[in-house]
């Protein structure tokens, strides 16, 4: 764990002004201290089980679920979640609806139509967002992991224009959570406000 390499992430991204977000996917409460000491108190996770592990010694953390949704662990996931970035279904709105929960999120769109890939297809965006609307869910954003295969100066301006659409129409905060280690640099060029970063964290 370079703190060096951190510094130089970080104020990569605070030069754009979006907030890098740690991803500690797998990672043990030792391995991620150096992140809580650099100050950071937002973290990504993608499993319960880990987010179990990591909130037992770091309590003070708001945490990101950022990996697909089981509908059957929804629930938990809002009670213990701040954000969520992976909202995709209608079924996931509807029980959100009826949760009783502070939990923000993010609507997760599969802007690549990948097939191996959750989200919502881009030319069905506009309606997702106003069936959020309608029970009274409110989206804080949109959210993409690009195909392996696709050109991130492409994915990322298509997101772009979808949320600057999406302030117009809808008046939103506009979120724009896109960009991991190999391409955040690219995500950030295209307004992105947050970059979920991972592996080059911990090099």
């Amino acid at each position: 764990m370079d703190i060096n390499n951190l510094d130089t992430i970080n104020s990569k991204v605070a030069s754009y002004s979006a907030k890098l977000l740690p991803v500690i996917k797998n990672r043990t409460n030792k391995e991620i201290k150096f992140l809580y000491d650099f100050g950071f108190r937002e973290f990504a996770e993608n499993r319960l089980d880990d987010f179990k592990q990591h909130v037992s010694v770091y309590k003070d953390v708001s945490y990101h679920f950022i990996a697909p949704i089981q509908s059957r662990k929804l629930n938990e996931i809002t009670q213990h979640f701040k954000y969520i970035h992976t909202i995709s279904r209608i079924k996931e709105v509807d029980i959100l609806k009826s949760s009783d929960t502070k939990c923000n999120f993010l609507i997760q769109i599969n802007i690549d139509d990948d097939p191996k890939k959750s989200g919502v297809k881009k030319e069905e965006i506009y309606s997702f967002f106003e069936h959020c609307l309608s029970k009274g869910n409110n989206p804080i954003g949109i959210m993409t992991i690009p195909s392996i295969d696709s050109q991130p100066e492409i994915v990322f301006s298509n997101m772009q224009n979808i949320n600057e659409k999406l302030k117009k129409n809808y008046g939103y905060q506009g979120e724009l959570s896109m960009g991991m280690s190999n391409d955040y640099e690219i995500a950030l060029d295209y307004g992105a406000t947050i970059v979920r970063i991972g592996t080059k964290l911990f090099k």
